[in-house]
């Protein structure tokens, strides 16, 4: 089954995922964000500079716009370079099966990758690489961040509340009725997790409705997106000041003072004053690592910037 994107669905339709007792014990977050699912529902949302096509293209092919993304971009590990060499060992026939009934063989590359050649591998690894590289790379530490921040955020809420009001309260395509899920979908269906649980994975890029991928190893997923932090303007700079919101702009990444001032453009001392203020309001967390001393937005702080 395909990575599947849920759609608006009239109340009550939809996939029903039915929860056993072991699966709640079973259910879990992701540890990190996950590089290869960040970068193919963003090439999905299609909100990327087209002038990177030509790079990319092979990846493009295989991922366009509608409800469903091959199944072969299943890959949960961490590191990017892992999640692709898993992308790429996938077998041939697998791969033709899912090109064959999503996208058809509509193109000589389509047509070269469906057979397994090692030349189209070597296309898809290359527009992989450079697909993450030029859509996520500069800012992966700023999602980084946000995906922990994330993470804290409804971990808190599942203590405080119950896993059951946690997962009916990640987005409002998805209700939680025990003993099961709820998300939207076209079309009705309802599956049992048996004992599997599910992994549940935070995306900060492309994702713009909850995704899921009911037959993934070794437990199905359940995407919803997350609102990557963004500055909120003139009224932050207002209530602020203009250099307090580009310090707390600049602390989406961990910084030393210094690099701080060099960053925002301003003196040592002001950079040093700036970081205790928002410090001292909870904003921003300050730990020493030898001779610098180095700050970082706290859960606060990003929930300022939401």
């Amino acid at each position: 089954m395909p990575i599947v994107l849920s759609e608006p669905a009239p109340k009550g339709r939809g996939l029903t995922i039915l929860f056993e007792l072991e699966d709640l014990a079973r259910t879990r977050f992701a540890p990190a964000p996950l590089p290869m699912y960040e970068l193919v529902f963003t090439v999905h949302s299609g909100t990327w500079d087209r002038l990177l096509l030509p790079q990319i293209r092979p990846l493009a092919e295989l991922v366009r716009p509608g409800r469903f993304i091959p199944d072969f971009f299943n890959s949960a590990r961490p590191d990017f370079d892992e999640a692709v060499r898993q992308v790429l060992d996938t077998p041939s026939t697998r791969v033709r099966d899912q090109i064959a009934s999503m996208l058809g063989t509509t193109s000589p590359w389509l047509r070269s990758f469906a057979a397994g050649t090692p030349t189209s591998r070597h296309d898809l690894r290359s527009a992989l690489n450079t697909g993450f590289r030029d859509l996520l790379g500069s800012n992966w530490p700023e999602t980084r961040q946000a995906f922990d921040a994330e993470v804290r955020l409804r971990s808190s809420q599942a203590v405080s509340r119950g896993l059951g009001d946690l997962l009916g309260n990640l987005h409002p395509s998805i209700s939680w009725t025990s003993p099961a899920l709820h998300v939207e979908l076209g079309w009705d269906t309802e599956i049992s997790l048996r004992g599997t649980g599910m992994l549940i994975v935070p995306v900060l890029n492309g994702l713009t409705r909850p995704a899921v991928s009911m037959f993934a190893e070794p437990q199905p997923l359940l995407f919803y997106p997350v609102a990557a932090p963004q500055p909120s303007g003139a009224s932050l700079e207002l209530a602020l000041g203009r250099t307090r919101t580009l310090v707390l702009r600049a602390l989406t990444s961990e910084r030393t003072t210094t690099e701080l001032a060099k960053h925002v453009g301003i003196s040592l001392p002001t950079a040093s004053q700036h970081a205790t203020a928002l410090r001292t309001a909870g904003f921003v967390s300050t730990h020493r690592n030898g001779r610098s001393v180095r700050h970082r937005l706290t859960r606060r702080g990003w929930e300022l910037l939401n």
